[in-house]
């Protein structure tokens, strides 16, 4: 039980934390603004939607950090069905099965927002 109530606190400061470290562009907005060009034609990564190194590094941290957390929890799984321990085993697989979920996302994620 205790290890289910840890999983979500994590994924609830992961959510949190991802949220909060968001950049909201106001320097590089400014800076365009005080350009004298025609913007509408101007194409850039951030034009585009691209992030910068720092969030795209941030991202594939976070992913990292979850598969990692999915291999420790299926390892857990496994020792506890090894130890005759059903009940348990498959909980901590399913806490797994959807830390896994959302580390595809948070790659699906890098994978469409940090392109080179």
């Amino acid at each position: 039980m205790n290890i289910k109530v840890s999983l979500i606190i994590f994924t609830f400061l992961l959510g949190i934390g991802s949220t909060v470290t968001a950049d909201d562009h106001k320097e590089h907005n400014k800076k365009m603004m005080d350009k004298k060009i025609d913007h509408s034609k101007e194409t850039s990564k951030y034009n585009l939607g691209y992030w910068d190194a720092n969030a795209c590094k941030r991202t594939s941290d976070g992913a990292g950090a979850l598969m990692a957390t999915t291999g420790y929890l299926l390892d857990q799984s496994n020792k506890l069905r090894e130890a005759g321990n059903e009940s348990e085993a498959n909980d901590m697989f399913a806490a797994a099965e959807r830390t896994s979920a959302i580390a595809a996302n948070v790659a699906s994620a890098f994978s469409a927002f940090c392109k080179p």
